[in-house]
């Protein structure tokens, strides 16, 4: 799971558009659970028989497949270039993602971001890092989210509803 959190919606906005290339600057800080580290790379785990002939950039030689993906999610070549706050929550007990997919991602963006944070769960799998994490997964992404979105101060708050209350009149006036 991937999950950027816009600035803008964190303040109160009520949309979410996923960033493009180039607006990294509205994204507050982005949270990654059991993730991989690219498609090629999970082909030779999910599919053993193939890992001698299609591979990601960690892969050894030639691999002669790997021009049949057409979306790799090269996500090790871009973690490094995240400059944003980033949470790593890892289940140690994953079935579908090693984890040393997660430890490969958070050394390469530890390498060059200071605000990076790995946490471990024992018992976490890969759909139930949440639940096996309990209160102490929460609590990690709630202290996260503390210190990473910028909290809405009161004069947009008040700007916001007048906003709101301006748009419903407006759009009850449109429906008569």
């Amino acid at each position: 799971m991937v999950l950027a959190i816009e600035k803008e919606a964190a303040q109160g906005e009520n949309h979410w558009e996923t960033a493009p290339t180039g607006t990294l600057e509205r994204v507050a800080g982005l949270i990654l659970e059991n993730t991989f580290t690219s498609i090629l790379d999970m082909a030779g785990v999910l599919l053993p028989f193939l890992k001698w002939v299609i591979g990601g950039s960690g892969s050894k030689g030639f691999k002669l497949l790997n021009f049949v993906v057409r979306s790799p999610w090269n996500t090790i070549d871009v973690i490094g270039e995240i400059r944003q706050p980033i949470l790593f929550l890892s289940g140690l007990q994953d079935e579908m993602v090693p984890p040393f997919h997660m430890q490969m991602l958070y050394a390469k963006a530890a390498a060059r971001n200071r605000q990076c944070l790995f946490v471990e769960f024992p018992n976490g799998m890969h759909m139930d890092t949440w639940l096996a994490g309990g209160d102490h997964y929460w609590r990690t992404i709630q202290k996260y989210l503390e210190e990473t979105v910028p909290e809405k101060k009161d004069d947009e708050s008040k700007k916001d509803k007048e906003l709101s209350s301006k748009q419903n009149a407006s759009s009850d006036f449109a429906a008569s």
